[in-house]
């Protein structure tokens, strides 16, 4: 009875579906996952949040009324982090990626990443590897670090929401990354709110959010 109970009880703490908390599976990696997802029963968009010191529970909570409010899957890598190997972080990324596909109904022509400073940069990155699996980008405050990486050919369809500050050290390599997206066509807007250099509130990535579900339709 006792083994039966503790089965039970493990069952419980590691169902990777959950309707009102964040769940976070052994890596640490995290995922939200809406009541109306759940119930909708049917593959959705999914928006991967980087932070500049590894991603934890608390930055997926401050964001749940975004999957709430669009009816979008959160996830988030922990070990993808500042002064770091890029590479490394790239590693994890794609594992975590991998963990989603496998575990949750995924829109795999819609997923998106946001990402501040130097995990700005490490978003576009992403992108520029991976421009079969990650649909667009939120870098917010990043610099043109991973430009020369860049394959033109690959990003047809995909979608970069730039965010900087009017005093943002990085406002001109902004200027800079919102002009070779425009020469080369990719669909992109620059966003310049006043400040220094700085993570934004909820809303600004809300706003991104919902300017990334307009310009990518599902099919």
């Amino acid at each position: 009875m006792r083994l039966f109970i503790l089965f039970l009880v493990i069952i419980i703490f590691t169902l990777p579906l959950s309707a009102k908390s964040v769940y976070c599976d052994v890596d640490s990696d995290c995922y939200y996952v809406p009541q109306k997802v759940i119930n909708l029963n049917k593959p959705v968009p999914a928006l991967l949040y980087l932070s500049c010191t590894g991603t934890i529970k608390s930055d997926l909570d401050s964001i749940k009324f975004i999957a709430d409010s669009l009816g979008w899957i959160l996830f988030s890598c922990h070990q993808s982090r500042n002064h770091r190997d890029v590479m490394l972080n790239d590693k994890d990324i794609m594992k975590t990626y991998y963990k989603l596909i496998k575990n949750y109904k995924i829109d795999t022509m819609r997923i998106f990443i946001y990402g501040f400073s130097g995990q700005g940069v490490q978003s576009l990155m992403e992108m520029f590897l991976h421009p079969k699996i990650f649909r667009g980008v939120i870098p917010v405050c990043a610099h043109t670090g991973a430009m020369s990486l860049v394959k033109w050919n690959t990003l047809d369809n995909h979608l970069v929401y730039l965010v900087s500050r009017t005093k943002d050290w990085n406002l001109q390599q902004n200027y800079q990354i919102h002009q070779a997206f425009q020469e080369h066509g990719v669909k992109d807007t620059l966003v310049i709110t006043p400040g220094e250099h700085g993570i934004g509130d909820k809303y600004e990535i809300f706003r991104a959010v919902r300017w990334l579900r307009k310009n990518s339709p599902p099919k």
